[in-house]
């Protein structure tokens, strides 16, 4: 079943479990009022008009009634969350087959000024690579997908690992509609910030014999002479002083316990939704490799994930139960609630702080894999990359991932080797920046493990590195010819390490004169093949042509040209061999009204 099939029908069953949930929400609400109602009329009605001793009964009934429809309540908003988050996940998915992927995160957070090739490749931001691919929930996920679309991977093998687990992840999309929508429904759990930083730094309880002792000795003094106070005739004063002892207990361990709590705020409860994410991951079957690692780590040290999550679920209830100054000041101190949630959190982070943060790196690892398996099932016409050894870019059929299928317009591109490239010129508006985005973004893709806008493509381990948009800035005081070489040193610096660099520079050096811009420029170039770089680099310099006459093995000139009918232009973005022979940038002027003269 192809995609747009799949969203349609699941989008219309998740609708209707929508109406259906909410109508029984709606009913039990209405139920819960009705049940308050005779319980309030059957006691008033004993209390104020001496009614029969059945009426007991039904108020007993109607408030055990209550109870029940408060639990199922909270069943049916859990099912009306999921279902609407599950809508939500199918309605993004129909806009992203019709080409708007407005509704998904940006990854701006991610964004790095200074970055090789982020900024010129639109790799975060609005109509973003970054947003064309996510469908993370978490901030683990998102930071992992930002960290690969950041970086290549390692090695080809870290590459087609990484392939396969995703290619897996493409067919199972039951798994990834349920991955999401847990991860949608987590509320404050997506960034439990202050819980990790209580892991890693811990508290610090005094581990005295008598503060770890007094939360279970203090409930049995507490309640032993309440108890034994009618056999050996003690007064209600008597019988109090115990009570009073562990209210004072429990306000000179506060300063202890308090920081505890604080970082393990209620804010923080909603971690424990994890749970089910890690159950949900440690039942699917899955063979590649790499998810049956992600699976193996949700364990730390034999200790299930889901358990330990549900265990931590547990310990916060209690703790944020301690919100509630009544029980706090009334029930707490007779129980030692108070210092024995802290203990129990104690305890839970000593036999897990090895093991939260691995959980939640797999996690992240998992959201990206099926992401990048989203993105193979919703466009099947994506290949997989194969990823070389040797320094190499042969694409045939290659395009932009981020323009709409229906208007792609796929050209072949080959760098066979090292100290390969090519120079493209073209007219303005022909498609010279964006072929050379298109080789960027793709190779960004193959190299984080996921699938590209080709039909086929062929590479090695690159290092990508861009200079195509730049501006200056007021605040540092830095020209736009300045901040453009500040570009060009970095891409040169990539290239230094070895072979391996892949260089896209374009309109190279348009902020000086002709002359020295072609003499900057094929120095440039030159050097950038010296170090075994390879890529393209666009001008409208036809001089810089001359480098496929003086390194005919090396460098290749292709270009892009306008077609022009009854003096209306059109492109057909097709890339051509040789150098383009034809310029518009006049015919543009009188086109857009400016007055040039004859042309």
């Amino acid at each position: 079943m192809d995609a747009r099939t799949l969203y349609v029908s699941r989008r219309e069953a998740r609708a209707a479990e929508l109406a259906r949930s909410d109508a029984h929400f709606r009913l039990i609400g209405t139920s819960r009022f009705v049940c308050v109602i005779v319980a309030a009329v059957a006691v008033g009605a004993m209390v104020f008009a001496h009614g029969p001793d059945a009426l007991w009964w039904l108020a007993l009934v109607a408030l055990v009634a209550f109870v029940v429809l408060v639990v199922l309540h909270g069943r049916v908003e859990t099912r009306r969350i999921r279902a609407r988050a599950a809508v939500a996940y199918f309605d993004h998915g129909l806009a992203r087959l019709g080409g708007d992927w407005s509704a998904s995160r940006t990854g701006e957070a991610f964004a790095e000024p200074d970055h090789p090739y982020a900024g010129d490749l639109d790799i975060f931001g609005r109509s973003s690579l970054f947003q064309r691919v996510s469908v993370a929930q978490t901030r683990f996920g998102e930071q992992t997908l930002a960290a690969w679309l950041k970086a290549p991977a390692a090695d080809p093998e870290t590459v087609a690992a990484r392939q396969q687990a995703a290619r897996e992840l493409a067919t199972m999309p039951d798994f990834r509609e349920r991955l999401a929508v847990l991860g949608a429904t987590l509320g404050g759990g997506q960034d439990p910030g202050a819980l990790l930083d209580w892991i890693d730094k811990g508290s610090a309880p005094v581990p005295s014999a008598g503060w770890r002792v007094a939360p279970f000795v203090l409930p049995l003094v507490v309640a032993l002479p309440p108890a034994l106070g009618p056999h050996f005739g003690l007064s209600a004063t008597v019988c109090a002083i115990p009570y009073a002892l562990s209210v004072a207990v429990a306000l000179v361990l506060r300063g202890r316990t308090a920081p505890v709590l604080s970082m393990v705020s209620s804010n923080e409860s909603s971690l424990a939704a994890y749970a089910e994410l890690f159950e949900l991951i440690e039942q699917a079957e899955m063979k590649a490799p790499m998810l049956a690692s992600i699976r193996a780590r949700l364990r730390s040290d034999g200790l299930p994930a889901t358990r330990e999550m549900r265990s931590l679920s547990t310990i916060l209830g209690f703790a944020d139960a301690l919100g509630n100054e009544v029980f706090r000041l009334l029930v707490a101190p007779i129980f030692g609630f108070e210092p024995r949630a802290v203990l129990a959190l104690e305890s839970w982070r000593v036999r897990n702080a090895s093991g939260v943060r691995g959980w939640l790196t797999a996690l992240g690892e998992l959201e990206a894999l099926a992401s990048f398996g989203c993105v193979a099932f919703e466009d099947p016409g994506l290949c997989w990359p194969e990823i070389s050894s040797a320094p190499c870019f042969a694409a045939t059929a290659l395009a932009h991932p981020l323009i709409a299928a229906s208007k792609r317009v796929p050209n072949d591109v080959t760098l066979p080797a090292a100290g390969h490239a090519l120079v493209v010129t073209g007219s303005n508006m022909s498609g010279k920046s964006t072929l050379m985005r298109a080789m960027g973004a793709n190779a960004v893709l193959a190299l984080a493990g996921a699938p590209t806008c080709a039909a086929s493509l062929k590479l090695g381990m690159l290092r990508v590195a861009t200079s195509m948009r730049v501006s200056d800035s007021l605040a540092d005081s830095t020209s736009h010819f300045y901040a453009e070489l500040k570009k060009l040193k970095l891409v040169l610096d990539l290239a230094k390490p070895g072979p391996g660099v892949f260089f896209l520079l374009d309109e190279i050096l348009h902020g000086t004169n002709s002359r020295e811009r072609l003499i900057g420029a094929r120095a440039i170039v030159r050097s950038l093949l010296e170090r075994g770089g390879l890529g393209a680099v666009s001008t409208h310099d036809l001089g810089l042509s001359d480098l496929e006459d003086e390194l005919p093995r090396q460098v290749r000139n292709v270009h892009f040209q306008e077609q022009i009918a009854a003096d209306v232009m059109t492109f057909d973005y097709s890339l051509r061999p040789g150098v383009v022979q034809s310029s518009n940038a006049l015919r543009l002027m009188t086109i857009v009204g400016l007055d040039i003269g004859e042309v």
